[in-house]
C-alpha cells in the first residue's frame, strides 16, 4: 500500500471551498482515498488543522474534524515524543537553517523521511526545497 502525507496547507485546501487550491487540493485528497493510498499526517499537523477550520468555519466545525479523523481507517496521526522532535530539530531545523522551517514542518519531513513517503498534499514550497513531492 502506497502512503502519502497531509500538511495542513494543502489539506485545508482541499477541504475549503474558498482557497484558490482547493479544486486541486480536493481532487488528489479524493484521488488517494479513492486508491487506498494510506494518508499520514502528525499532531502538530491535526492542531494546525482544527484551528484553521475553528477560526475560519466555527468551533463545531474543528470539532466535526476532529472526531471524524479519528474514526477513518484511511488516516493515520503520528503523535509527537521527544525522540521524534529531537530527530526534527537536528535533521532538518539545524541542516535548513536558511529555510526558517516550523517545527510543524521539520516533524514532517522527519515522518516522511523515516516512513519513506515521498508525496504529500502541500501547498508549502518548503517541502520540495528537502526533497519531496508536493501535491496538487
Amino acid at each position: 500500500m502506497s502512503s502519502a502525507f497531509l500538511d495542513t496547507s494543502g489539506w485545508f485546501a482541499a477541504l475549503s471551498p474558498k482557497e484558490s487550491q482547493h479544486r486541486a487540493s480536493i481532487a488528489t485528497y479524493r484521488a488517494w482515498i479513492e486508491s487506498g493510498t494510506h494518508l499520514i499526517t502528525t499532531n502538530l499537523v491535526v492542531a494546525e488543522m482544527q484551528i484553521l477550520l475553528s477560526r475560519f468555519r466555527g468551533a463545531d466545525e474543528g470539532l466535526r474534524f476532529l472526531d471524524s479523523l479519528y474514526q477513518d481507517p484511511t488516516h493515520s496521526v503520528f503523535f509527537v515524543d521527544r525522540e521524534l522532535e529531537r530527530a526534527a530539530v537536528d535533521g532538518w531545523l539545524r541542516r535548513f537553517r536558511d529555510l526558517k522551517l516550523s517545527l510543524t514542518d521539520a516533524v514532517s519531513f522527519e515522518v516522511m523521511r523515516s516512513r519513506r513517503i515521498r508525496q504529500a498534499l502541500a501547498l508549502d514550497e518548503h517541502f520540495e526545497r528537502a526533497g519531496f513531492e508536493t501535491m496538487p
